[in-house]
């Protein structure tokens, strides 16, 4: 449950702290007095968007925390699978909204992302505006009413894993039923794209390897000219001019006289050395020199090789590793069109079988709903007659349709509010006050479905006046026996029936307005009860009437 909140500077509140008890709270407070932002607050604990407009103006941020006790174990699970461990029993949430559009949330003083956060909220708190009516006035919304009350999220999950399942079968039957003349095309296209490709006898490193033959074809004659020079240098040549060889050996020769001096020694060494290198220098480039043979017609396949590749590039891809991987992708597409008459009438098969499983599991699924939905409605009829609706009829109309992601059925929620008149959809015949009683019915019925510990009502006395408002209170208070109830009401039968009475109030100083929170005495509630009833002044008798309710609150009636 919720033990204490604390707030500041959102909206017109600078500081609250609010500390709460179990059982049936209400809020009131005259109409704009801020008993919405005090919901806002716990809404931005739980997740929910927060805007920057709600920090109060000369703030630079809104901060709100909420602690909560007896933390349902789901709740607890999930906390501790993600990392998060309460401490002492408690589980602080808190939320800052910056005036800057930023908002950080923190769970047990670790960051948390907002959507854990909601995700969280929704195990510890529900909360329940005039705006769940519209709810009943879509009939869209009205399957998912029976499947919270049929708790049947296995069931739902369990067919819509199996439909999926079917749908990706038909997709793939689509994208291989394709037009014969558009796959015939198709087929030609890839058969010269492959072939083509092949054609060039690809792999990684040919383009670089042509380059460097063609480079070689481009400057034979400038290469045989520099390695003829290369060699008369270093060999002489055939006028019996000495190369640089014979005169390193010559040199060396000279100084190997001189081997009584030992610099001269080290000289002839070294001399030695340089002569047997440069020996093998032109030993490979005489070689080389011999070697070389420019063939007219090697050099022309090597252009037309490579402008080849270079054309390919252009087409299918940068590098030669695209080419052929362009290829290969061609070839995949080439077969899987070619045996798609194999491969269609396998998924067809498939798809039949999962068609007939996806069938029965829908049937499975729609006799569980009209099963859930007859208890329902036997449910909701007596928690109506309990909200002065003694003749509300309510009818879960099943019809058939396609099957789909729900289902082979869709369903509307039909009622009559008096006797004698068949049941027609809600948009059409329910009023304001009426729809708030079915939709509190509605939560009656499914407060024991969830392990939810803290619900809160937000005007859901909207419309409603006298005894039925009176059994509105009573309903709340009933469902506060076995959890936390907050409600934020006009209503005096309601507020009178409260375990606890929180007053909500604006007030001026210095020019600003400024929204408090005030826990009321048995007296304090008396004066808000008779304000409550009254029109322009409290008098004793409304005082006398405001003290009667409370008492009679207290003993349930």
């Amino acid at each position: 449950m919720l033990q204490s909140l604390y707030i500041e500077n959102l909206a017109v509140i600078e500081k609250a702290c609010i500390d709460f008890n179990g059982g049936f709270t209400v809020f009131t407070g005259e109409t704009g007095a801020g008993k919405s932002i005090v919901i806002d607050a716990i809404n931005a604990c739980l997740g929910q968007r927060a805007s920057r407009e709600i920090v109060r103006t000369g703030a630079e941020k809104a901060s709100v925390l909420a602690i909560f006790t007896d933390v349902p174990q789901s709740v607890l699970r999930l906390l501790q699978e993600n990392g998060y461990e309460p401490e002492e029993g408690e589980l602080p949430i808190s939320r800052e909204i910056y005036l800057d559009g930023r908002s950080t949330a923190k769970i047990c003083g670790k960051p948390a992302t907002v959507s854990f956060l909601k995700e969280v909220g929704t195990g510890l708190v529900n909360i329940h505006g005039q705006h769940d009516n519209q709810i009943l006035l879509n009939p869209d919304r009205h399957l998912s009413i029976i499947d919270d009350y049929g708790e049947l999220e296995g069931e739902i999950a369990a067919y819509q894993g199996e439909y999926r399942l079917l749908r990706d079968d038909i997709r793939a039957l689509r994208a291989l039923k394709i037009d014969e003349e558009d796959k015939r095309r198709r087929i030609d296209t890839l058969t010269y794209q492959i072939d083509e490709i092949s054609a060039a006898r690809l792999k990684p490193g040919l383009e670089e390897s042509l380059e460097e033959r063609a480079r070689f074809f481009r400057n034979g004659e400038k290469i045989a000219g520099a390695l003829s020079m290369a060699c008369g240098a270093l060999l002489g040549d055939e006028e019996d001019t000495q190369g640089a060889c014979d005169l390193m050996q010559a040199a060396k020769a000279a100084l190997s006289e001189l081997s009584g001096f030992p610099d001269f020694e080290k000289a002839a060494r070294t001399l030695e050395t340089m002569a047997i290198d440069l020996n093998e220098i032109a030993s490979a480039l005489k070689e080389r020199l011999n070697g070389m043979e420019y063939d007219p017609r090697e050099a022309d396949q090597v252009e037309r090789h490579l402008s080849e590749i270079h054309r390919l590039k252009g087409k299918y891809g940068s590098t030669i590793e695209e080419v052929i991987a362009y290829g290969e992708k061609a070839k995949d597409e080439l077969h899987r069109i070619e045996s798609a008459e194999e491969e269609l009438k396998k998924i067809n098969a498939r798809a039949l079988k999962q068609k007939e499983k996806v069938a029965s599991l829908a049937a499975a699924l729609t006799k569980k709903r009209q099963e859930a939905a007859e208890r329902f409605v036997q449910k909701v009829q007596e928690e109506a007659r309990f909200l002065e609706m003694p003749n509300l009829r309510l009818e879960a109309r099943f019809t058939p349709c396609k099957i789909g992601a729900n289902g082979d059925h869709t369903m509307e929620l039909l009622i009559s509010a008096n006797a004698g008149e068949p049941p027609k959809p809600i948009a059409k015949i329910a009023s304001g006050g009426e729809l708030s009683r079915v939709m509190l019915a509605i939560k009656s019925a499914l407060a024991d479905k969830d392990q939810v510990g803290t619900l809160i009502f937000d005007e859901v006395d909207t419309g409603v006046s006298g005894r039925a408002a009176q059994k509105i209170g009573l309903k709340l208070k009933e469902v506060a026996r076995n959890r936390q109830v907050f409600c934020v009401t006009h209503s005096a039968q309601v507020a009178a029936l409260g375990d606890g009475h929180l007053l909500i109030e604006k007030r001026m100083e210095n020019g600003r307005t400024f929204t408090q929170v005030t826990p009321l005495n048995d007296e304090e509630r008396i004066r808000e009860i008779a304000r409550i009833m009254s029109t322009d002044r409290v008098t004793d008798l409304m005082l006398q009437n405001a003290a009667s309710m409370l008492k009679d609150g207290r003993n349930n009636i």
